[in-house]
């Protein structure tokens, strides 16, 4: 039997949201400057990238993937529950599914893996099949089991804890939701901006709206794009929150990327939407070296 060796960092029902009728999604690369149309089957994913890799053993292609799959499957069906009504609030049941995939896409964001390792293992150390797998770990341990512990119900709430779903719970959560079709989709979706009251960042402030120099739990607002017309926008309990407009909500997912932005093939929905996208996709184009210099080699 043949496994799937694309391996998606960034959900297909995700990528599907922003995609047009046939599929297809404009994406924007932030290594260079063109742009293509391309499948969201064909956008966010690594041959194998979930794959875990050990001595002596058969590489396992599946274990990562089926976990993962079930997470994407349950946020899902809340993203399409959220579509269909006109709430600006989630439910207790729908925070938790939401929050873990929330933690699953920070867990597994290629850069995030990436740094982890060179730090871990230092830049010189050639990245070989089963150092690739070593990052892979954190999110079995502190995402995928957990995740798995609750669905069957464990009584011991060590076995139940997720860290970051656990932090997120005690957020302010909000549905955002623009005068139509106009949010854009990154690769990290999952885009920090912004230091917290009381909290101190390593970098500069104008840094961290590109998710560097500050952490999930020390940023002052997050966005997380769900669909063109949908998105959420969490803040810290105590936190000064104020209406973001599209515009600003797209920043965020763009200064966040990584790889890559995408949008609907339609285009966006306004000359100064459009115009603002361009000038940060830029930016960001620009700004990226800088940041992969400053935190790992390679990609």
């Amino acid at each position: 039997m043949s496994v799937p060796k694309k391996h998606h960092y960034v959900p297909q029902f995700l990528l599907r949201n922003f995609a047009d009728d046939r599929g297809q999604l404009v994406v924007h690369r932030t290594d260079r400057p063109q742009h293509f149309f391309a499948s969201a089957r064909d956008v966010g994913h690594r041959n194998f990238g979930h794959s875990l890799f050990w001595p002596h053993r058969e590489p396992d292609h599946t274990s990562l993937e089926i976990g993962m799959a079930e997470i994407e499957s349950a946020a899902a069906g809340v993203v399409t529950q959220l579509r269909s009504s006109r709430v600006h609030s989630v439910t207790p049941a729908q925070r938790e599914v939401l929050g873990f995939l929330i933690a699953l896409q920070w867990s597994r964001s290629r850069f995030l893996l990436e740094v982890v390792r060179r730090e871990v293992l230092g830049r010189d150390t050639p990245v070989d099949d089963f150092t690739r797998s070593i990052g892979l770990l954190n999110i079995v341990t502190n995402v995928l089991d957990p995740w798995f512990a609750r669905q069957r119900d464990a009584f011991d709430p060590k076995e139940r804890f997720c860290s970051i779903e656990g932090m997120l719970a005690g957020w302010h959560w909000r549905v955002y939701r623009p005068a139509g079709p106009k949010l854009v989709v990154a690769d990290n979706v999952v885009s920090m901006w912004g230091v917290a009251i009381g909290e101190v960042a390593s970098m500069p402030e104008a840094w961290t709206r590109h998710g560097i120099g500050v952490a999930l739990h020390t940023c002052a607002r997050i966005t997380v794009p769900l669909a063109p017309e949908l998105g959420l926008v969490l803040t810290p309990r105590g936190q000064l929150s104020r209406r973001i407009t599209p515009v600003e909500f797209n920043r965020a997912t763009i200064y966040n990327s990584r790889e890559f932005v995408a949008h609907h093939s339609a285009g966006l929905s306004d000359q100064r939407l459009k115009c603002a996208f361009d000038d940060d996709v830029e930016t960001q184009r620009w700004i990226l070296p800088t940041i992969r210099a400053g935190t790992t080699i390679g990609g």
